[in-house]
This record gives C-alpha cells, structure tokens and sequence, in this order.
C-alpha cells in the first residue's frame, strides 16, 4: 500500500499518474470541454487559480496533487511538519492526503484555518488522523475496514455544488475505488453534517455507506471522502472506449475533437470514475472561490500596523498573539472601546477599537 511521496514546495501541477493515465487525460479533457459549455464563469474561476490558493499535505497513501496535475490545478505541496509553520489564509483550501499523521500543532494550526474560514479537504485515514482529532463529535470511522474493491456510488444532492454536473452519461453511476484497510463513515452529529454521495455496497458490507460528507464549522467547512483520489483498480462494467459512448454535454465539433484524442480509447467506467474524481474537486475549488465573497464582507477591518491581541479587553492584559498589519479582521464582539477579533489566519484576541479600519 506504500507509495512514494512526492516532496516539494510550489507546484505547477505537471506530475506523473500513478493510476490510470489514459482515463485521467479523458476526464481532464472531457472537463474543460463541459466546463466552457455549461459554466464559462467556473472554467474562468479555474484558469485564474494561483499555487498558494491550494496547499497540499504530502501523504504516502493518497496523492490529491494528481488530480489536481490532470485539471491543470497549480498548488502547493507541503509536509504534514509544515502544516504549524505555513501561513494559511481563509481564502485557501488545505487538502490533507491520507494517512494524515501530523503533529499536535500542526493539528492545532488546522483547527484555526477552518474556524476563520479555511476549506480543510480529507481523504481516508486522515478521518481518524485529523478529523476525530480536531473536531470530534462530527464524524468518525466506524471500526470497520474495507477491502480493495470498486463500488457504485449514488449522488445524494444532486443540486448541491460539490456534486453538480458528475456524471457524463444520464442515468450513469461513478465507481469510487476502496483500497484495502479504507474507512468508512460514522456521522455523529446528522444535524450538522451532510451526506453527499454514499454507496449501497459500502453500507452493507461495512456498515456505514457515506462516500462524501461535507460539515461547517465557525466560519470554514470540512469536506471527507472515503478511499483515494488516485484509483489504482478497473472500473467494472463493459469494456466500452470513451469515444464510442454517449456523452453528455459536448458539441458535435468538442465530440469529434474528444474521440480523436488517445486518451479516449479508455474505457468509459474508468474514463467515468476519473471524471467525477476531477469534477468534485473543482466543485470544490470553484465553490471555494465564491465563498471568499461572503468572507471579504465578514472580515471587514483590518489594521495598518502590527497590533498585539490580547486576553482580555483591557490595555494591560497579557497578549496571546499578534494581528499582523494588513490582516483581515472580523469584529466577533465589542465591549468599552474594545473589540475581540478573528483574523483571516484564525488568531482571536482583543485589541483597541482605534486600532481598527474599515475595509
């Protein structure tokens, strides 16, 4: 199950597949086509995206960077080490990659990025790993193990943006892979967090059935997914070439340009698989993007100067922190001349009112 780690900083996303590189070059194609027929603002949305605007956790179990590489996503790679020390912002995604093993502080570094409006992205043991450790109550992994199998996957919210536009043919179902020893699901707290997609075979062979959660939490949100985003098993299915099924969503001339291409002798179920792999992934970043909109409102101050935070709100309690100049600020609450305030890096404390300006 050990695979090697890729290791580097600002990333322009041209890795090598370590799963299927036919099916992955289909989806990436098969993506960008859709996209500038059905939604031109999100394949805008996409073009502009920066490598500081993802930053991935390196993982020996998963690689969410190569689906990232096949969408022609830029982003940056980190160790789970680098989590404490990065400068992660609310407008960032931070995308952890299974197993997810970090340490205590870098835990506590992901906590903040969320609360102040950070997007943490899981996948598999990090479920275990990060997310019972940083926000327990939520959801868990139910004790069971999977085995290394493909299973169908039904769509729960089919309007919901994560899981908009899926499929490629009508009717169709992605097949999501399990590697061996996968975790499923246990929600804990169904008021909470919503169950995107999830499996029949999942929840009757082991017990829970969620494939995609999704849960807010202060001003973030946490996404989990079961299993690996690199699918290193076939589809099942027919063995039918891409170029040879019905796909939704494309021109006569992107149909014809598609099924010239190499990549489209793969086969459908795998070429299916990849395609909703990528597509979530860029619901994910273009979702992101609009939600930075509601945060620019919410962090409204900001300061000129360095400002220490402090404990309480009076000029001689002890500081906690530093909101560093230009930071955006959200006023969470005010009292005598006072302001207790989040920052967009997920640091609170109380400053001086004076020391605020409107954004």
């Amino acid at each position: 199950m050990t695979r090697a780690l890729l290791v580097g900083c600002v990333l322009c996303a041209f890795t090598t597949l370590a799963g299927d590189p036919r099916s992955e070059a289909a989806a990436a194609d098969l993506l960008r086509k859709r996209l500038a027929n059905e939604d031109p603002q999100a394949r805008a949305m996409l073009d502009a995206v920066k490598g500081k605007d993802i930053v991935v956790v390196a993982g020996s179990m998963d690689h969410i960077e190569q689906v990232l590489a096949a969408a022609k996503l830029p982003f940056t790679m980190i160790q789970p080490a680098q989590v404490a020390t990065t400068e992660l912002s609310s407008s960032m995604i931070l995308m952890v990659n299974c197993p997810g093993v970090m340490p205590a502080d870098s835990l506590r570094r992901v906590e903040r990025f969320v609360r102040a409006g950070g997007l943490l992205y899981t996948t598999d043991w990090a479920l275990k790993n990060v997310v019972e450790q940083v926000f327990p109550n939520t959801i868990k992994h139910n004790g069971q193990s999977t085995g290394n199998e493909v299973v169908p996957v039904l769509v729960d919210e089919k309007s919901d943006n994560l899981m908009s536009q899926m499929l490629l043919r009508k009717g169709s179902e992605p097949q999501w892979w399990l590697e061996g020893s996968s975790y499923p699901i246990q929600v804990l707290d169904g008021k909470r967090v919503k169950v995107l997609a999830h499996s029949k075979v999942l929840g009757e062979k082991y017990g829970s059935s969620p494939i995609v959660v999704r849960f807010p939490y202060e001003d973030g949100e946490v996404i989990h997914v079961v299993s690996h985003f690199v699918r290193q098993m076939a589809t099942t299915g027919p063995a039918v070439a891409a170029k040879d099924a019905k796909i939704d969503g494309l021109t006569a001339a992107q149909a014809a340009d598609f099924a010239a291409s190499g990549a489209a002798t793969a086969t459908i179920g795998d070429v299916e698989s990849s395609y909703a792999f990528q597509r979530m992934t860029t619901n994910v970043v273009t979702t992101k993007q609009k939600k930075n909109a509601e945060l620019d409102r919410a962090y409204n101050f900001t300061s000129g100067v360095a400002v220490p935070l402090r404990a309480q709100p009076a000029a001689a309690a002890p500081p906690v922190g530093t909101n560093k100049a230009g930071a955006k600020v959200k006023v969470l609450e005010r009292r005598d001349g006072q302001a207790r305030v989040r920052n967009e890096f997920g640091d609170e404390g109380w400053v001086d009112e004076k020391s605020l300006i409107a954004r």
